[in-house]
């Protein structure tokens, strides 16, 4: 897009050049035909005369015929650019009188090359003084008209605006040379310095400030201040800041639109800054219909802004948006990431400091625990013919409670470390382990265990996949109130995964409580008291190590399917 807006400007002043390359060829050869031709002078001096006065008249450029630096004719084109009268400009010297004095010695130079022979033309751009004390800034093309001897006669000039073209190509020069120094750059506030002093510098100001807007909380940060004779900087600590609802920058934020003010003691929207300044111009940098920043100048006197500050403010806003909004992008992800990166540390410590805390507190209560259990055992023998069957009921319900306690200490000891350790990725064969665990737990008489397909080999911890099948195989054990148990283990293979199943006939799950029992400490109380509900939680715990997922499928009184999926190469 911005390449595209500055091969439009090159275009334009190519054809403009072009145009005004065949005016001037037109007329210098109308000229030499008029002028040149000593020869036939006289016969055709009245036809000829008449096609120079038409050319003349109606030339959109200023031609001058002069002699010795005298004034012979001019045209209506000229009267029209310097805003004399055409007596006025009759008596003038084109040296003395309408050229600016830093080109006079130029201009008389190229002259006098001319009236000695030693060259026929020259061109140069020159000022010429306007009626209203203005100059403007032209391209001047003089040529000789010389005589039989070869003297100079007349010099013929043709004079042609270039105020416009000359604007148009120092903003593309000044677009070229932005687009150039930003190309590349990441950082926001190189950017903005960027932007800042290449605006100052091409319209001469007293500072072009640029603000950039957080879109979030509404609120506009200077980033980069600059005039056209020095860079004023910024203090990246200590940024000024205001919201979009104040000062003039506020309002062409809210409005999108550029804000031009000429006299900012009548406006209520302005702001006073370092101090107080009668101009300000404000333009909007717009991104994907967003504004995302402001380009902002004050100036010390009335009336210093016009609609050519304003072009070009747009021009470069314009050219800068992408960028800019770029720019803004990559900061915002910095900050994000370096947000994750200190919660991420402040979560391995906290995580850190829990699992240091679970071992430790399990510990100390494992030792108060067997004293009691000692304690309560000793006073059962000792007072075995004293006591009743109520009082030795009670010890034995004391025991069981401890016994409970202890074990689920030792879950949360097995809970805590399961991560705790990085073991090594070694091929583990399910099959083997799940055979071993078959071979080790009790199973009633009244379960019947059935591996129904060759369980793969994956990579991971032989004693955590342990952990983790014979969690679930205990609790389909646990959790079955048939007269003939059955648990099946499957598997079925994926493209990258492999899903593994355990599935019972026991008393079922009831849907509200799928999510909820892999949570530490949730079991299902009413139905087994000796589940201490941290099983569930370390199958989870493994799993998610391993970047895998489980769910079950179950239905009260219709049996348990636990499912989990797990990557058959490591992540």
């Amino acid at each position: 897009m911005l390449n595209n807006k500055i091969r439009i400007l090159e275009k334009a002043l190519e054809r403009e050049r072009k145009a005004r390359k065949e005016a001037e060829e037109i007329l210098e050869k109308k000229s030499f035909e008029l002028y040149e031709t000593n020869k036939h002078i006289e016969e055709l001096y009245d036809d000829r005369n008449a096609q120079l006065k038409l050319i003349v008249d109606n030339s959109s450029l200023g031609i001058i015929l002069s002699q010795n630096g005298k004034l012979v004719t001019i045209n209506r084109a000229l009267v029209k650019l310097l805003g004399y009268s055409y007596q006025d400009l009759m008596a003038m010297n084109i040296s003395d009188d309408l050229t600016h004095p830093d080109d006079v010695k130029e201009s008389d130079y190229q002259t006098n090359l001319l009236e000695t022979n030693k060259i026929d033309r020259f061109s140069l751009q020159k000022r010429y003084l306007r009626k209203d004390g203005s100059y403007v800034l032209c391209k001047t093309n003089v040529s000789a008209v010389r005589n039989s001897k070869g003297e100079v006669k007349y010099q013929v000039a043709l004079i042609e605006n270039v105020t416009e073209i000359n604007k148009k190509t120092k903003m593309l020069n000044t677009l070229n040379r932005l687009s150039a120094s930003i190309l590349g750059k990441r950082d926001l506030y190189e950017i903005s310095w960027e932007i800042a002093k290449t605006t100052a510098e091409h319209l001469q100001l007293e500072d072009c400030v640029v603000y950039s807007v957080n879109l979030d909380t509404g609120i506009l940060t200077q980033i980069a201040t600059a005039s056209h004779s020095m860079y004023k900087g910024n203090d990246k600590t200590n940024l000024f800041e205001l919201t979009t609802e104040e000062g003039i920058v506020g309002k062409a934020v809210r409005t999108g639109e550029y804000q031009l003010v000429n006299d900012t003691s009548k406006c209520s929207d302005y702001l006073v800054d370092a101090s107080f300044r009668f101009s300000e111009l404000a333009v909007p940098i717009i991104a994907n219909g967003k504004v995302i920043g402001v380009m902002d100048s004050e100036n010390s006197k009335k009336n210093y802004f016009n609609y050519e500050h304003v072009e070009v403010f747009k021009n470069i806003a314009s050219l800068a948006s992408a960028q800019f909004n770029s720019a803004i992008s990559m900061a915002k992800e910095r900050k994000t990431q370096l947000e994750k990166d200190k919660l991420l540390i402040k979560l391995e410590k906290n995580n850190e400091e829990l699992k240091n805390f679970a071992h430790v507190v399990s510990h100390d209560l494992k030792s108060p625990l067997r004293s009691m259990s000692a304690l309560i055992s000793w006073i059962k023998e000792d007072n075995d013919d004293i006591f009743d069957d109520e009082t030795s009921n009670n010890c034995n319900l004391l025991l069981a409670k401890i016994h409970k306690m202890d074990s689920l200490i030792n879950g949360i000891l097995k809970y805590s470390s399961i991560d705790k350790i990085e073991k090594e990725y070694k091929n583990v064969n399910i099959q083997q382990v799940v055979k071993e665990i078959i071979e080790t737990i009790f199973i009633p008489d009244t379960i019947n265990i059935d591996i129904k397909n060759e369980l793969p080999t994956i990579p991971g911890d032989k004693f955590r996949y342990q952990q983790l099948f014979q969690n679930l195989i205990s609790n389909a054990i646990k959790y079955n109130d048939k007269e003939k148990g059955i648990i099946e283990i499957d598997v079925q293979e994926k493209k990258d995964t492999y899903v593994f199943s355990v599935k019972d006939n026991g008393m079922g799950i009831d849907q509200k409580y799928h999510t909820k029992i892999f949570e530490v400490f949730e079991t299902l109380g009413q139905h087994n008291d000796n589940s201490t509900g941290i099983g569930l939680s370390i199958v989870k715990k493994i799993i998610d190590l391993y970047e895998g997922k489980i769910w079950i499928e179950s239905e009260s009184n219709k049996g348990t399917k636990f499912l989990f999926q797990l990557h058959k190469k490591p992540l």
